[in-house]
């Protein structure tokens, strides 16, 4: 689905990505787990086109897309979740759905995903006509998702989407996350909560400062004394 190779990039002369090689296999949950600064945020922002790639090569279903901007990349099937969930908090929930199908110009296919949405996020088709200002955080989160949806994705990229949530919530949102990916979208996940995110993910790859230093099977790095020390505390 997504392959990258010796990708960098950064912010003017500030380089944050150091050639980063990675591959995403179509109907797979990879996760990218590492410490505040690593520069995973960066890497997502960067596969949507929003932060410029410098050197490197981004293939999505084998199309180069490192120098595509970011409206053509969702048409290409690649939607971002960005961290902090971003919702238009002055629009409703419906309007901020609608906002997400911005690329669909048939009505009826966007009612019919927005019905199956509601399906998946019950508590939304409650809060329908109501701002999305008004939502807790983690409505807030699964309305970010849903809205990401709505554009029809292959490829879900989602950013710290546990951040500020209750740990009851935190489970359903990760509950969400797998179901959304049974469904048929390939999910890339960063998450600062890496049990979590290498428990439900097929594949992880851990990175530091800019560069990947461990990958393997999401079960695999839960038992790696690096990864457990690092980041599940023990």
């Amino acid at each position: 689905m997504l392959k990258v190779t010796r990708l960098h990039a950064g912010y003017g002369k500030n380089e944050i990505l150091k050639g980063i090689s990675l591959e995403i296999p179509q109907g797979k949950i990879v996760t990218l787990i590492g410490a505040n600064g690593a520069g995973k945020t960066t890497l997502l922002m960067t596969l949507s086109g929003i932060v410029p790639v410098t050197a490197g090569q981004i293939l999505l279903e084998g199309k180069s897309a490192e120098k595509l901007p970011p409206e053509t990349i969702v048409k290409l099937g690649m939607t971002h979740v960005p961290e902090g969930r971003r919702v238009f908090q002055h629009l409703t929930v419906k309007e901020n759905l609608d906002l997400g199908a911005y690329i669909q110009r048939n009505a009826k296919e966007v009612e019919l995903q927005r019905q199956e949405l509601l399906t998946l996020f019950p508590i939304l088709k409650e809060r329908l006509h109501q701002l999305a200002g008004n939502l807790s955080g983690g409505e807030q989160q699964m309305l970010a998702m849903a809205r990401a949806l709505m554009s029809r994705p292959k490829l879900l990229l989602l950013d710290e989407p546990s951040l500020g949530l209750a740990p009851k919530m935190v489970e359903t949102v990760f509950n969400l996350i797998q179901e959304i990916n049974e469904q048929g979208t390939t999910i890339l996940l960063v998450e600062q909560n890496a049990w979590m995110a290498l428990s439900c993910a097929h594949y992880g790859y851990v990175m530091e400062t800019g560069r990947i230093t461990l990958e393997g099977k999401g079960t695999e790095l839960l038992e790696n004394p690096t990864v457990r020390q690092a980041y599940l505390g023990e």
